[in-house]
């Protein structure tokens, strides 16, 4: 009698065939009872991309050989990778309650889907809790996680699961920055003025120039807005091998966080008291994913890391 995996898993591919063959023998593993799979269409513009996104599409159709329920939702036109993946991400929640999503650079290991799965159904009705992410980008350092995983104010969408009540009032189109009270809003992301400002320059920039076809940045400053918390693994669970010049946003190969490694999870997994943020590992991440405004020196930041590397390094 086969095993099935119960969470819904959504696999969103487009034109890469090899880099979705490695992430679709991961799933296949899993058997899921509820598989949907979603692709934009080929560019008009790009020579040979319609035979990609064909021979990806088939791929993994043709690789189905387990019972399940499958759902497909393929476009015939490129609609860009903003519209496109929330597009995709509403359809799934108009079927199901909650899910993993998983994009076709997102490899994850073994341990990804039941560190979501028990996740999903342990937050399930808890409001204060947006999303349960992947990766952890703490540089393999404990940060002071002392349980399985941690809650951040920095959700992150290589691999993740969530519940269709965390993305209802999704907007891709969002227009709610200019009538924020930003103050408040940015003190309650971190108490240091300098973060305060890089992150009102973000925004403000981002807000009036739309500089990427992206839908991840606003799902997380709703999240943000909400004072909602990611749960993120101890260890990294998800390696994103779509850093190259077939990335759609990413296309440096020697970028610290393509191909990252992956670690294991025992299980059942220990379970954190009491849903708090950690303000030490945000900072990290602040540092070392996002980086500071510019009235921050380069060497402060190097001497704050160095300092928290030594203070976190095992004994």
């Amino acid at each position: 009698m086969e095993v099935h995996f119960s969470a819904p898993i959504l696999f969103l591919i487009f034109n890469r065939p090899e880099a979705t063959q490695r992430v679709f023998e991961v799933i296949k593993n899993q058997k899921p009872s509820c598989f949907f799979i979603a692709a934009d269409g080929p560019r008009k513009d790009k020579e040979g991309e319609v035979e990609k996104c064909q021979i990806t599409r088939e791929l993994v159709l043709e690789g189905i050989d387990w019972d399940c329920d499958v759902k497909t939702y393929f476009r015939d036109s490129n609609v860009g990778c903003g519209r496109n993946v929330s597009e995709a991400i509403t359809w799934f929640f108009e079927h199901v309650p909650e899910g993993i999503i998983l994009e076709d650079d997102c490899l994850p290991n073994a341990s990804f889907f039941p560190f979501c799965a028990e996740l999903l159904e342990k937050y399930r009705d808890n409001n204060a809790i947006s999303a349960i992410s992947g990766n952890n980008f703490q540089l393999q350092q404990p940060m002071g996680i002392e349980n399985d995983y941690y809650f951040s104010l920095f959700p992150s969408s290589w691999g993740w699961a969530t519940w269709a009540r965390s993305w209802k009032d999704y907007e891709l189109y969002i227009n709610k920055w200019e009538k924020l009270d930003k103050k408040a809003f940015l003190q309650n992301l971190f108490e240091e003025k300098e973060y305060q400002l890089w992150w009102r320059n973000q925004y403000d920039y981002f807000f009036k120039e739309r500089p990427i076809d992206t839908w991840d940045f606003q799902f997380h400053f709703q999240s943000m807005m909400r004072r909602q918390l990611a749960v993120i693994p101890k260890v990294n669970l998800i390696s994103n091998i779509g850093h190259g010049p077939d990335g759609t946003h990413f296309n440096n190969p020697d970028s610290y966080f393509a191909n990252m490694p992956t670690y294991e999870l025992d299980f059942p997994l220990t379970h954190p008291e009491q849903i708090e943020r950690n303000y030490e590992a945000d900072v990290f991440i602040q540092d070392m994913l996002f980086g500071r405004a510019e009235v921050v020196s380069n060497f402060k930041k190097i001497k704050r890391l160095i300092k928290r590397l030594i203070k976190y390094s095992p004994q």
